[in-house]
């Protein structure tokens, strides 16, 4: 069996600028709890750019210089660039920085001009390898997540997550372990925005939706869940019963 893998650097992680290297810990304690979670989290904050020499900066990684062909050129990168070599050269615009926002636009446009059209509109299956940020932002273009509720959205690592496009909603794997999937793993505050109730193109609900991974007496042996995650995991389970807020 053949499959295609088609790579591209629309789909890397967000440019953390200054902050690329640093462990969480060494953030916080330099910029503190508040700028190190609206760094991390927000939606349109940006951390402090790199600089156009800095190691971080992908115009020096020769991979972006080989194989970049869809950016535009910099007239201030190329300057630069060329003063300091003694040489004149083309340089590209590549991001010394960026926020969510910023790396969704990047991600977006290459999911709804390429991925789509070129595949999953042919109905083909297709696997997205990336990273946290970029699912992020795709998860938010997908299933509508307002601006401010993004930041309560947490990816787990190596969780597989489909989003079905015909009922538009999320669905787990199940992993075989007999536990509930949004009780194993965290999606943060804002999971309600992805698990919503599924339905299909004619109206109907998608079965295939339903989380039964946890029974009543699987709870009962002694698990404890708290108040606030019982009823979201009932809402997911009942979707007839809930409202859900656009």
């Amino acid at each position: 069996l053949w499959l295609p893998i088609i790579k591209c650097w629309r789909l890397n992680e967000r440019m953390y600028g200054d902050l690329t290297g640093l462990s969480k810990a060494m953030v916080k304690q330099r910029h503190g709890e508040k700028q190190f979670k609206a760094w991390r989290r927000g939606y349109a904050v940006k951390p402090p750019p790199v600089s156009s020499f800095s190691p971080n900066y992908p115009g020096n990684d020769e991979r972006y210089n080989k194989y970049l062909k869809d950016v535009r050129y910099s007239i201030s990168e190329t300057l630069i660039r060329s003063i300091e070599s003694k040489r004149f050269s083309f340089h590209r615009k590549l991001p010394k920085s960026e926020s969510l926002k910023d790396c969704m636009d990047r991600t977006i446009p290459y999911f709804t001009n390429q991925i789509y059209p070129e595949a999953i509109a042919k109905g083909k299956r297709v696997l997205i390898a990336s990273s946290e940020n970029a699912i992020r932002g795709l998860l938010m273009h997908l299933c509508e997540i307002p601006e401010d509720k993004i930041a309560g959205l947490e990816i787990p690592n190596g969780v597989p997550i489909v989003f079905d496009l015909n009922s538009n909603c999320v669905k787990l794997l199940d992993d075989g372990s007999g536990e509930d999937p949004l009780e194993k793993f965290n999606f943060g505050s804002s999971a309600s925005y992805l698990f919503r109730p599924c339905t299909n193109p004619d109206g109907t609900y998608d079965e295939g939706c339903d989380i039964s991974y946890m029974s009543d007496s699987y709870i009962n042996k002694g698990f404890v869940v708290s108040e606030e995650d019982s009823k979201l995991i009932e809402s997911i389970r009942r979707p007839s019963t809930v409202n859900i807020a656009m």
